[in-house]
């Protein structure tokens, strides 16, 4: 566990303070484009492989904006998702709590690697760097295991940033064990693609 231990101390080296300065809105959640259209257009595929009600653990939640978002778009798909939220980083997941007082309590603290919930989950998202990248496949098995519902789905995302190569999540996953049931790619001008892929429990 010292791989992930030394991982997560600098996650919350690179991204704790930036995050909490950042405040409520798309930009605490990582977002460089900090409108609600850019926001729109970077995050709303992860809706598509929702096709049923259930409810939904946003692994790294940060300020809670996807979850205060996401529910409206898989809406307009006909499905209703009850969001819930898991962020590492302890000043950022306060944040989430006061920017979403009424969700408060479904969202945690702590590490998708040791994470216990009270309950599974039909639907988790999470990025593939909660993990050092050999440690992919141990991402997968966590919560196919812990927080996926049978039946349910862990949708997994890769995001990097602009002039940086995508990747290969599709192919990592396979590797891992773990060929994709499905895959988003989405091409943007100028920037790498953004990728997600899902996994059926």
């Amino acid at each position: 566990m010292q791989d992930l231990e030394e991982w997560d101390r600098r996650t919350a080296e690179l991204l704790e303070d930036a995050y909490v300065a950042a405040g409520a809105g798309p930009g605490g959640s990582g977002s460089g484009d900090r409108s609600e259209g850019g926001w729109r257009a970077k995050r709303q595929h992860l809706a598509v492989p929702m096709d049923s009600d259930g409810t939904w653990l946003d692994v790294g939640c940060a300020n809670g904006h996807l979850m205060a978002t996401l529910p409206a778009w898989a809406a307009e798909r006909g499905v209703t998702v009850e969001p819930h939220g898991l962020e590492l980083l302890p000043r950022v997941a306060d944040l989430a709590r006061a920017t979403l007082p009424d969700l408060a309590g479904r969202i945690w603290t702590g590490s998708i690697m040791d994470f216990e919930p009270p309950n599974r989950f039909r639907y988790v998202t999470v990025l593939d760097d909660a993990v050092p990248p050999p440690r992919l496949g141990d991402l997968v098995d966590r919560a196919l295991v812990a927080l996926v519902e049978p039946g349910g789905r862990l949708i997994v995302s890769s995001y990097t940033n602009r002039g940086q190569a995508p990747r290969p999540l599709f192919d990592d996953l396979t590797a891992a064990g773990h060929a994709p049931d499905g895959t988003i790619r989405i091409d943007r001008p100028a920037a790498a693609p953004l990728l997600t892929a899902w996994i059926d429990a």
